[in-house]
């Protein structure tokens, strides 16, 4: 056993030094201490090598400079260990043999070993001192309480103390009594526990994206990307770093959109004709986003999302990970069961939740709705939370809950407005630029999309829904006129009597945004923009 135990703990250190991020993560997260090992050089390693995971230095660690490092601390420290086990034909054995030991089973049999040697030397103890005992339950107890040391001693790691949560709550709340209502603050009235939301209206709903899971589902081609990559804009624009896991689509088809609501081109444009202006514009784009803290990765199994999250986060590069999309995730872990897609959207979605909850951050995961949504949303209802696919667990897991979903209703009434142009239809082209001085121009309903934000389940506060026109060319979502009033009326009698409500005016008008892009003064002046007294401010102090 001596021998076995041994070779693991050679063999750990082998899998850590050839994959030093990925796997340090997975020990680091199993706990793993110095005092496990019982070789001294090997223990000695794992010092050097936790001391790199708290620097943020351990993807640059070598098999080299960790023999060099940990050869330097043994010298330094010879009364308590040795080096003896530093050699270079050990550390050449123990990459040669890294592959024959699993990350996992290998640090099970090390904790396990550990408890095992530390009970058998407690039991030992307690044996000599036996006969010392004038009652023999007395020494049992004795015994009893030593093994509940050493359990509690692996307890102990995964435990939180009430002591320090509570203090980062009151970090919190004495953060917010400065922002706001110090005489001596900065008052900053917009300021927002958690992440802000690229639109102020979104932020005031979800009180700032706080940690946890965050789900934005949707039925296919209603935009759930494109609103993910305004959010990821906005997030990296305010220097939040963002891990962006892509696995709907090709990477390249993903930074198409980027570009096109970067640059305001549309991606078809730039491949068949772009201009002169339009090349200068992405140009333009393009250089302001070679410097987005944004990470982007299309690993498939969600296990390895979440080491790679645990190494971007202990390197300071993670304040925010989206999923496109969380039924996409597989789990390795589940073997034969991955196949039934209930089994692995429930693991997927507790990984996640987990990982949110462990590194503190918020982890958005869009997700996709089930057919049947579509077919409820033809006799007049809105998709509910019981209209996530694949798992119940999706919806008891998650912190919030979105929803996105197109207003049909709206979108036959632009159809009908496009072929019989009637009183409404220019309030609806002033969306589009050029319409107004331009009566010749033929409205294209097919560029705009009325979509409802609705917020289905939030943990922290109230539920409700906002409407947003997508303009699907630029992948780019504008607040709309969510303050407008919605039209109701009347047809038939009795039985027959029905009442239609018409969410038109709200989607005839749209907010100004952080973006403040050329079309905003078009919009303006086609009155089709509503600009809030403090966008007006910033673009003053901005000119």
């Amino acid at each position: 056993m001596a021998r076995l135990v041994t070779d693991y703990e050679r063999g750990l250190i082998g899998a850590i030094l050839c994959h030093p991020a990925e796997y340090m993560a997975q020990a680091m997260a199993a706990g793993v201490r110095a005092e496990w090992f019982t070789v001294d050089g090997w223990s000695l390693v794992w010092s050097y090598l936790e001391s790199a995971w708290k620097r943020g230095t351990i993807e640059s660690v070598s098999p080299v400079t960790a023999m060099t490092d940990a050869q330097a601390l043994a010298a330094r420290d010879k009364e308590r260990r040795t080096a003896e086990q530093l050699t270079a034909s050990e550390f050449q054995r123990a990459i040669d043999e890294a592959p024959i030991f699993g990350i996992e089973e290998t640090v099970r049999l090390l904790r396990n070993c550990y408890i095992e040697r530390q009970t058998k030397a407690a039991v030992a103890d307690e044996l000599k001192t036996l006969e010392q005992w004038a009652d023999t339950t007395d020494g049992v107890l004795s015994l009893r309480e030593k093994l509940d040391g050493i359990l509690k001693g692996q307890i102990d790691t995964k435990k939180i103390s009430p002591r320090a949560v509570f203090s980062d709550i009151m970090a919190e709340y004495d953060e917010a009594h400065r922002m706001r209502v110090a005489s001596d603050g900065p008052r900053d009235l917009k300021w927002t526990p958690g992440l802000k939301m690229p639109w102020p209206k979104v932020t005031e709903f979800m009180n700032g994206l706080r940690a946890g899971l965050h789900v934005i589902a949707a039925r296919p081609s209603v935009g759930k990307t494109a609103f993910a990559v305004n959010l990821m804009r906005f997030w990296c624009e305010s220097r939040y770093s963002v891990l962006f896991c892509s696995l709907d689509m090709p990477r390249v088809e993903v930074m198409r959109r980027f570009l096109a609501e970067r640059s305001r081109v549309s991606a078809r444009k730039a491949s068949f004709s772009p201009t002169a202006a339009d090349l200068d514009a992405m140009r333009k784009a393009e250089a302001a986003m070679a410097e987005w803290p944004l990470t982007v990765v299309e690993t498939r199994d969600v296990d390895d999302l979440r080491t790679i999250c645990m190494v971007e986060q202990a390197a300071g590069r993670l304040s925010v990970v989206v999923v496109d999309y969380l039924q996409l995730l597989h789990a390795r872990a589940l073997g034969r069961e991955d196949a039934v897609e209930y089994a692995r959207v429930s693991y997927v979605s507790d990984t996640l939740k987990c990982l949110a909850n462990e590194l503190h951050i918020p982890v958005v995961a869009l997700a996709q709705l089930n057919r049947e949504s579509t077919k409820q949303d033809q006799q007049g209802r809105l998709p509910g939370l019981a209209d996530l696919r694949g798992s119940g667990a999706i919806e008891q897991d998650a912190f919030t809950v979105t929803i996105l979903h197109r207003d049909s209703a709206v979108v036959s009434k632009w159809r009908e407005l496009e072929q019989t142009r009637g009183p409404d239809y220019d309030r609806v082209a002033r969306l589009i630029p050029g319409t107004m001085d331009n009566p010749q121009y033929r409205y294209n309903f097919d560029d705009l999309d009325p979509v409802w934000w609705i917020l289905c389940k939030a943990q922290n506060g109230p539920t409700g829904s906002l409407p947003f026109l997508v303009r699907k060319k630029y992948f780019a979502w504008m607040l709309a006129d969510y303050e407008a009033e919605t039209k109701t009326a009347t047809t038939g009698y009795g039985a027959t009597q029905k009442t239609t409500v018409d969410n038109s005016p709200k989607f005839e008008r749209v907010h100004s945004d952080w973006r403040h892009d050329a079309i905003e003064e078009v919009l303006r002046l086609q009155l089709a923009l509503i600009q809030d007294a403090d966008d007006v401010a910033n673009i003053d102090e901005e000119s």
